[in-house]
């Protein structure tokens, strides 16, 4: 009985910490295309291409759709893992706070299917002239 209870212990612990993961993900800025609002803020459009990898062994090419508005990032991204699982996400940060912001999966096919998580990344390197970013981040299924 001891031992039953001891295996179950285990198992529910192990489960929960395959729950919980870490990334990095490096990308870069295409199609970008920037406009002045009437309020002289920017107002920007671009799509990022990127290839990340996890602590759970999955790699993954991503595509997402970005706008910018009065300092805050917003958008949807696509991405396509080792196996050829798609997982849906969005993004969202407020650049005028700093470097830190959240990416929500919403879904996908495979292992992502019907599962969601929410993550916190931080922007680790960006330079826009060149075109090219690099971020860390940490996620809770």
């Amino acid at each position: 009985m001891r031992l039953i209870l001891i295996s179950i212990i285990t198992i529910l612990i192990s489960s929960i910490a395959n729950a919980d993961y870490s990334f990095e993900n490096v990308y870069r800025f295409d199609n970008i295309d920037m406009i002045k609002n009437n309020d002289d803020s920017n107002v920007a459009n671009m799509t990022v291409n990127g290839f990340s990898k996890d602590s759970n062994g999955n790699k993954a090419t991503s595509k997402c759709l970005i706008s910018l508005r009065n300092g805050i990032v917003k958008g949807n991204c696509q991405g396509l893992d080792q196996d050829g699982d798609i997982e849906y996400t969005t993004v969202e940060r407020d650049i005028t706070k700093g470097n830190i912001g959240k990416i929500m999966r919403t879904g996908g096919t495979g292992k992502y299917a019907n599962k969601t998580s929410t993550c916190e990344y931080t922007v680790v390197l960006t330079d826009f002239k060149v075109g090219v970013g690099y971020l860390t981040g940490s996620c809770k299924e």
